[in-house]
């Protein structure tokens, strides 16, 4: 019984070590059977083709050599006939090497160097991690409407072992790729010199052209600057021409990367050392100039639809045009977000964000992204609030405040921070995350009118009768108290000193009010000093305090003492 279970042991250990042993040994079921690889190629050298990275390897020793006859045996060419497949083989190989120079950025560390094409770095949570490979992507690029990638495939011959090649798709999309990212009638009319390589994988041409590309952008864009500013300047002050003025700089530089695009798209198509940065350089310039006259021609139309002079919209009748422009202005900030997010996407679509290049430029520079994605935490935070006030509409463009002891008017709702303009003409800019977390009065949110109250303190022998007589002529004869039945005198308090005693009126909007009230306590001093002057004996109307002579009281304290002794009678 232990001999029969030893056995079985030894058999499992067996087959396991000879599964392991077939998948090292490229006998696993990871590649894709086909007949006869290349039948049309002639083998005159020793191609190493093992392996993902032995394949790429051989292929850019042999086509940089010039021999594309050898490189094309590492091409899977099994969609060409077969008597074509020398000449075409060698044709394409051509055209995969100027490809993958100019528009690949291989990283050796991601191609594997076994046969099975198991990654040993890959992390242990991706998908294909510790599983054979039969197909790896080195790139993807754009063809027309969409990606095409390069892909490298494993295959296994009839009558052969697996070996590596480029997949026959590949092959089949070079001939487009080529017309796209190939050499151009420029290059191909330089001289031999020019041509060669002399640092960093960069021929003479593209040294020379890198300087050539930035001046003719450059001058693109200061003759484009010139011209719409003087133009803007012989149309001003009209609307067009105030345009012109503001867009000529935004203008200017979407102008000199157009340039800078359509020449290295169509004259110089650098390397992929060059190209993998001035690609996505040069699209973001295009996008952030494209969104910047975006916004500065909404911000052009606003200004000229809508009122900008904050003491306009302060006025009562103006009500539903402040509700109009708080509106328009959040339709500017969401439309400014939209648009970011979707020059964003737009950005890391076209240059494959997702991609093998992408991902390792992403990840080089992950230590970067993290400090400005820290660096940008509260301009985001105020973005986000600025959207909130939009939205829930606490405060209007042209509402009036009361926010941390000071009265205010709201003159400009921004991304970052908002702009109050004090009563006295000064201009409050608090961040917009903080407006949203004070507290604060507005006064204006429902019904701009306001009740004001003025408190007098008076002698408590004060005729307040009289007072109410002259406070209903006030209301009556001041056109800024819009509310005459509703106005009223109360006596709200009172104590040792002197009675409390409140005049309540109503006006129009915050400003009128505090006018109002003013007026109304100068006119009931007024009235109390009138009515103090004219009065019976005994009243009094403004109160004042008692006073102990010195003399009078010791006086009084030396009689008390003496009523105090024997045999002195008291008073």
């Amino acid at each position: 019984m232990a001999a029969t279970a030893i056995l079985v042991l030894l058999g499992w250990c067996a087959g396991f070590a000879g599964a392991a042993q077939a998948q090292q040994n490229g006998t696993a079921d990871a590649y894709f059977e086909t007949g006869p690889l290349n039948p049309g190629l002639v083998d005159t050298v020793r191609i190493d083709r093992d392996t993902p990275q032995a394949t790429v390897e051989s292929f850019l020793h042999h086509s940089r050599a010039g021999n594309y006859a050898a490189a094309a045996h590492l091409l899977d060419l099994g969609a060409i006939e077969p008597e074509r497949q020398s000449s075409v083989g060698a044709e394409r190989a051509r055209q995969l090497e100027q490809i993958l120079n100019r528009k690949v950025w291989l990283k050796w560390e991601d191609i594997p160097d076994r046969r099975d094409g198991l990654d040993v770095t890959a992390s242990p949570k991706e998908l294909l991690a510790g599983e054979p490979r039969r197909s790896i992507r080195l790139a993807l690029i754009d063809l027309d409407d969409r990606p095409v990638p390069i892909r490298l495939e494993r295959v296994k011959p009839a009558g052969g072992d697996p070996v590596w090649v480029f997949a026959a798709q590949t092959v089949d999309n070079l001939p487009a790729l080529d017309r796209l990212y190939g050499e151009s009638w420029l290059e191909r009319s330089l001289p031999d010199w020019a041509r060669q390589q002399v640092t960093a994988g960069l021929a003479a041409w593209q040294v020379i052209a890198i300087p050539v590309l930035l001046i003719s952008s450059l001058l693109a864009g200061w003759c484009v600057y010139r011209l719409l500013r003087d133009a803007g300047q012989r149309l001003a002050p009209r609307f067009s021409g105030r345009l012109l003025g503001r867009l000529a700089l935004s203008l200017a530089v979407l102008t000199g990367a157009i340039v800078a695009y359509l020449v290295q798209r169509h004259l110089f198509v650098f390397s992929a050392t060059i190209d993998t940065f001035l690609g996505p350089l040069m699209l973001l310039v295009l996008l952030g100039g494209g969104l910047t006259v975006f916004v500065q021609t909404i911000d052009m139309i606003l200004e000229r639809t809508l009122i900008r002079d904050i003491a306009e919209l302060e006025k009562p009748e103006n009500r539903e045009m402040r509700a109009f422009q708080t509106n328009l202005s959040a339709f500017r900030r969401i439309g400014i977000v939209l648009a970011v997010v979707f020059a964003a996407g737009l950005l890391m679509t076209q240059i494959n964000l997702f991609a093998t290049t992408g991902v390792a430029l992403i990840g080089s520079a992950g230590v970067v992204t993290l400090i400005l994605a820290y660096a940008a935490r509260s301009a985001l935070s105020n973005i986000m609030a600025s959207l909130q006030i939009a939205i829930s509409k606490t405060a209007a463009v042209g509402d009036s405040l009361y926010f941390e002891n000071r009265w205010c008017y709201v003159e400009k709702i921004n991304f970052t921070y908002v702009q109050l303009k004090t009563w006295d003409k000064r201009r409050l800019i608090v961040p917009v995350t903080y407006f949203v977390s004070e507290p604060f009065e507005n006064w204006t949110k429902r019904d701009p009118t306001m009740t004001k109250v003025v408190r007098l303190r008076l002698h408590h022998s004060a005729d307040v009768d009289a007072l109410r007589a002259r406070f209903q002529q006030f209301v009556e004869s001041d056109d800024k108290v819009i509310d005459k039945d509703g106005a009223r005198v109360l006596v709200v308090d009172h104590d040792a000193t002197g009675m409390v005693v409140g005049f309540y009126a109503t006006a129009e909007e915050p400003l009128t009010a505090w006018t109002m009230e003013c007026e109304l306590r100068e006119a009931m001093l007024k009235a109390a000093r009138e009515l103090e002057l004219e009065r019976s004996e005994g009243m009094q109307y403004l109160p004042a305090e008692r006073e102990s002579r010195i003399s009078d009281f010791t006086t009084r304290t030396n009689e008390d003492q003496d009523s105090d002794r024997p045999g002195v009678e008291g008073p």
